[in-house]
């Protein structure tokens, strides 16, 4: 099966880099990833517009995105009253963000951004899809590089 996101003869999507998972005690999860899969973990980051702090624990060459809710109302608060905790996202790193920000908006998917947003850390930028074109799925997308 061809088709997918790809321009000038190469695919845009170049890796799966990372797995969110919402998360009540960022702390206990933490030690649950070190403990029992050997997880390196790094810092924690908070995250004041979203009311998060996450910390990135390390799988083999996987990053898991452990994230905790910070304030009422906020993303991951929102998230865990919904949905209880587990899976938030996967996140895919693109080569060229607006270039596929635009492919899927022709393909009629339904995007949570319509346009890039910085990473925290402005190493990079990126762009969440709507759970409800992927069966459940949030994707977000992760273009490095750009700020």
């Amino acid at each position: 099966m061809m088709g997918g996101l790809v321009m000038d003869g190469k695919t845009s999507i170049k890796a799966v880099i990372e797995v969110g998972v919402a998360v009540r005690d960022l702390d206990q999860a933490t030690r649950l990833f070190v403990d029992v899969l050997g997880a390196e973990a790094g810092p924690v980051i908070d995250v004041k517009r979203y009311q998060m702090r996450y910390r990135m624990c390390r799988v083999g060459g996987m990053d898991f995105e452990l994230m905790e809710s910070t304030g009422e109302g906020g993303v991951i608060d929102k998230f865990l009253k919904s949905k209880s905790e587990g899976l938030h996202h996967i996140a895919l790193k693109v080569s060229d963000l607006e270039d596929v920000l635009s492919d899927l908006k022709g393909k009629g998917i339904n995007l949570i951004d319509q346009e890039p947003r910085f990473l925290p850390d402005h190493s990079g930028r990126y762009a969440f899809m709507h759970p409800k074109s992927f069966h459940g799925v949030m994707f977000e997308l992760i273009e490095e590089g750009k700020s």
